[in-house]
C-alpha cells in the first residue's frame, strides 16, 4: 500500500507545531502550549489521567511544572520521525517519537529523561493545524511500539543454548 502524499506545507506547519508545544512546555509558557489545542482537546498524559479542554490543560501543566519544584526545569522535549495520515480534509493522524532531556540545575548535568511516542490527532478546521487529541506512550516497561515477533524481545537464558 503506498504512503500518503502529506503536502509539504501541512507537514512543517505540523512539526512546527509540535515545536511550539515543547517551547512553550520547556519554558513554562502556559499561554503557549494552550494556544497548540482546539477548546474541545483530549491531552492524555499518565499517569496523571485524561485532560480534556483549556482549562485543564492549565491544571496538567501547573501539576507538572510546580507541585515537585526542581523536576521539570530543564527538561527539552524532541519529537522525531513524524508518520502522518491523513483522516479527512482537515484533520491528520501523527505518529512521532520523542525523547526528553533534562538538564538538572542542582548537579549541573544532562541525561535521557525518558522516551516515549505520540499518538495524536490534529485539525486545521480553524484554519491553522492545532492538536485535537494527544496522547503520549511513555516506554516504561513492555510499551515499546514492536509490530514484530515477541522472540526478538529479550530473555535471559536459563540453560545450555540448543
Amino acid at each position: 500500500m503506498p504512503r500518503p502524499k502529506i503536502p509539504v506545507e501541512d507537514r512543517l506547519e505540523i512539526q512546527e507545531l509540535f515545536a511550539y508545544y515543547a517551547w512553550g512546555l520547556n519554558t513554562g509558557d502556559a499561554d503557549e502550549v494552550v494556544a497548540c489545542f482546539t477548546d474541545d482537546c483530549e491531552f492524555e498524559h499518565l499517569p496523571q489521567g485524561i485532560f480534556r479542554g483549556h482549562d485543564q490543560l492549565r491544571v496538567l501543566l501547573s501539576h507538572l511544572w510546580y507541585d515537585k519544584p526542581g523536576w521539570f526545569i530543564g527538561r527539552q522535549h524532541l519529537a522525531t520521525h513524524f508518520v502522518m495520515t491523513p483522516l479527512g480534509e482537515h484533520e491528520m493522524h501523527v505518529k512521532a517519537y520523542s525523547s526528553i532531556l533534562q538538564h538538572n540545575l542542582d548537579y549541573r548535568r544532562s541525561f535521557v529523561f525518558g522516551l516515549a511516542s505520540w499518538d495524536n490527532v490534529c485539525t486545521k478546521a480553524s484554519g491553522e493545524w492545532l492538536f485535537k487529541s494527544v496522547r503520549i506512550v511513555k516506554w516504561m516497561g513492555d510499551d515499546v511500539p514492536w509490530v514484530g515477533e515477541d522472540r526478538a524481545r529479550i530473555s535471559a537464558p536459563t540453560g545450555a543454548l540448543l
